[in-house]
């Protein structure tokens, strides 16, 4: 039996009433307690001052929470805890049952659940970001115990859990909102491929295009930042070719620097012919991290819109182990592949070779082979002597790899320094 007192607590604080609470059987235990029955025992909640409590016989599995069903087999839901059960069934909605806790549903459970043909699943929303993580994990959970039968519903965010979607909306919203899980939900958009395709927007013709990654990988002081520096002057300076390659575009380009010393970049910039300033927006050596406050880099790049970024070099913008395929995969499609496709700039990352004898440059690139198979372009500079080296053309997306050209790092007279082809480019 239950008291006058605590009918009025779950009438008040709940909205149920006294009919619903006898149909589930609550009863009152002493003043601050109640008991909700079981089909394998009793949890008793504590409902007086202070926090909530919650206690059951200890090794007791519960099960699932329900009051009176009704004899159809089309459609069940499944809730979270006592009173999100009793006040959906209030509402009209017989078939209901709820979990004691966020991972309650097991194979017991299931074969329980599995005598419907769709189950409605209703969880919290929870503003606790550890809490909604471990409801996103349940129902992962749910969902592959009982397959396409589960259909997760979403609760408006300005509410947390049934009994408050009540005191905002009506049984019938709740049905609408129901009928949208019925139909299953589209969570991505889909490419519109009725449309003609797009020409590519390459900044250097054949090789460096918007919106790619692009791998420049090469052994120590073979020359990679005098290859990317050189391209990012050209870029900036508004030049018409790089390396015999046509330039398609010019402009700003932002260069994120964690390697070479100060003086380094001032002098190689000088001798360059870097002239206008206002196109390069340089950081050097500022701690930028990938993996740990991308959102800065972020919001720096899509600020000063760029062209065409550069990473020197990889290894010095995260902690990852650069051998761990998913660690590299992780770091790509959460802060690089985000860089380009955000911005819709070309970004070129600078990175190193192993000290393997292979003639093939995926093998040769330092780490995981997930980073050669992450970028959509990737060239290989290979030292043949003093300030010179071979550029291959090792892979790209969208034109056909395998180009070689051969460069050297000339002085010339006047003190400045240029990079020249000796054949013709890709």
């Amino acid at each position: 039996m239950i008291t006058e007192a605590h009918k009025n607590w779950f009438e008040i604080e709940k909205g149920i009433t006294s009919e619903t609470l006898t149909a589930f059987g609550i009863r009152s235990e002493d003043a601050d307690w109640v008991v909700f029955p079981y089909e394998a025992g009793d949890k008793k909640r504590y409902i007086g001052p202070g926090k909530r409590k919650f206690v059951s016989k200890a090794g007791l599995k519960l099960g699932l929470y329900h009051g009176p069903l009704d004899d159809s087999k089309t459609y069940t839901f499944l809730v979270e805890g006592e009173t999100d059960t009793m006040r959906l069934w209030q509402e009209g909605i017989k078939n209901v049952y709820g979990t004691p806790g966020l991972f309650g549903v097991d194979k017991a459970e299931t074969d329980i659940l599995n005598q419907y043909d769709t189950v409605y699943v209703v969880l919290d929303n929870d503003a606790d970001y550890n809490t909604a993580a471990k409801g996103e994990k349940s129902w992962q959970k749910i969902r592959s115990l009982l397959g396409s039968k589960a259909r997760r519903v979403s609760l408006p965010d300005n509410v947390k859990d049934i009994v408050e979607f009540f005191e905002e909306y009506s049984i019938d919203t709740f049905r609408d909102v129901v009928k949208d899980a019925s139909s299953g939900n589209y969570h991505y958009q889909n490419l519109d491929l009725s449309v003609p395709p797009p020409p590519y927007d390459w900044l250097v013709e054949g090789l460096i295009c918007r919106g790619d990654t692009t791998l420049l990988v090469g052994e120590p002081n073979v020359g990679k930042s005098w290859i990317s520096l050189s391209l990012a002057v050209n870029m900036a300076n508004g030049a018409d070719s790089w390396l015999g390659m046509p330039m398609h575009a010019s402009g700003k380009v932002l260069y994120i620097d964690e390697e070479n010393p100060h003086d380094v970049v001032y002098n190689r910039l000088h001798k360059l012919g870097m002239h206008d300033f206002e196109n390069l927006r340089y950081l050097h050596r500022q701690g930028v991290r990938l993996d740990r406050n991308f959102d800065k880099i972020l919001d720096e790049a899509i600020t000063y819109q760029p062209n065409m970024i550069v990473l020197d070099s990889l290894t010095r913008f995260h902690t990852r182990d650069e051998n761990n395929a998913g660690e590299m995969a992780g770091l790509f499609n959460d802060s690089i592949n985000v860089l380009c496709r955000e911005t819709g700039a070309a970004v070129i990352i600078l990175h190193h070779t192993n000290k393997s004898e292979s003639t093939s440059s995926y093998v040769r690139t330092r780490g995981s082979s997930d980073i050669g198979a992450a970028v959509d372009c990737g060239i290989e500079a290979r030292k043949t002597g003093a300030n010179t080296f071979n550029l291959v053309h090792y892979k790209s997306r969208r034109t056909q790899a395998g180009g070689l050209t051969k460069v050297q790092i000339l002085d010339t007279m006047d003190g400045k320094v240029e990079l020249v082809t000796t054949n013709e480019a890709f």
